[in-house]
């Protein structure tokens, strides 16, 4: 990790209509910048920012200072043409088997020009989602047995018991097809699930940290060692040096702001102070915060780069990518 030197930018705001579209100028002294702004208002004609200094990792002799995370709307000349260096996205163009992409079409979103960015594939092993390939219809919660109750936050997603050996089968089927494609390696989602589980299961928290190093173990024993291994959130289970010497990196969400509120001071520096630990591990850390306004989009950036994090804000959906030029894609 390291940083590059910082340079002062004098942000003029000018307001523009065009296409419906909001612009903010940036003016610096050799040129202009313009930034989209979204659902945003300003009470001041000025704001001055610097330009950051950017966080670097080394991911297996590839050198990242940029990420990005997207879901939906999965665009591959988009992919193809961003100068992102790391782009966290579905294993499918819509999430279902039939837009599935191929090993080719993943070969032509990771090029650009003589480079190659590296594509991770998102991989939810917490809950299980009724638009996946491996869905049946006729399930039920309690049949199969690891099935467990719909998630009232997000409907068409269940909890599930995730220590059950016919739950792993079903997600080591969809890691073959991820390694099939041809990604550089997982994203690993709902880490957290164990939560649920906390108060009837004993050890849950082990459980899922066993699931994670067997999905780790399979996957490099498959691949190779240069496959990468990101979990999100639950940076609590850091302090398990077994399982942070089977991960390559941590993605954690909402670290400093919960949408467009600043996250709760005493929370935040717990997670700060478990994500040192794997600094102290040389494993990459992503963060990502959901903020709208450009003001709270840059005091992220800022905030990440300044205890060591590669930082993206991404909108709610994760359904475009975001640019910014206090920060930008290289």
């Amino acid at each position: 990790m390291s940083g590059k030197n910082v340079i002062p930018i004098l942000i003029s705001i000018t307001f523009f209509a065009f296409s419906g579209i909001i612009l903010l100028m940036a003016l610096n002294k050799n040129n202009a910048i313009f930034l989209p702004i979204l659902d945003t208002e300003y009470n001041s004609d000025y704001f001055v920012f610097e330009k950051l200094n950017r966080t670097e990792f080394d991911i297996n002799g590839t050198i990242i200072d940029d990420w990005a995370y997207l879901l939906q709307n999965i665009d591959m000349d988009e992919i193809n043409n961003s100068k992102y260096d790391l782009i966290v996205i579905d294993y499918s163009s819509d999430g279902c088997e039939e837009g599935e992409f191929s090993s080719a079409n993943i070969s032509y979103m990771k090029s650009i020009g003589n480079t190659k960015k590296l594509l991770i594939s998102y991989f939810s092993i917490g809950e299980a989602e009724d638009y996946r390939f491996y869905w049946n219809s006729t399930w039920t919660v309690g049949n199969p047995i690891w099935l467990d109750a719909e998630n009232p936050d997000w409907p068409g997603n269940f909890k599930v018991k995730y220590w059950y050996v016919g739950w792993q089968n079903i997600m080591f089927e969809y890691l073959d097809r991820i390694i099939s494609a041809g990604f550089d390696g997982i994203y690993l989602d709902i880490i957290d699930a164990y939560d649920y589980y906390n108060d009837t299961i004993p050890h849950a928290d082990w459980l899922m940290m066993d699931f994670v190093i067997n999905i780790s173990q399979y996957a490099k024993s498959q691949v190779a060692d240069n496959f990468t291994i990101f979990v999100q959130n639950a940076d609590e289970l850091l302090s398990n040096s077994t399982y942070l010497n089977n991960i390559d990196g941590i993605g954690r969400e909402d670290l400093f702001y919960l949408e467009d509120e600043p996250t709760d001071a005493t929370w935040r520096q717990q997670g700060i102070l478990n994500l040192n630990i794997a600094l102290a591990a040389n494993k990459t850390v992503l963060v990502v915060d959901y903020p709208s306004p450009i003001n709270l989009t840059y005091d992220s950036y800022s905030k990440c780069v300044e205890n060591e994090f590669l930082p993206y804000v991404a909108g709610l959906e994760l359904d475009s990518l975001k640019y910014y030029a206090f920060y930008p894609a290289t």
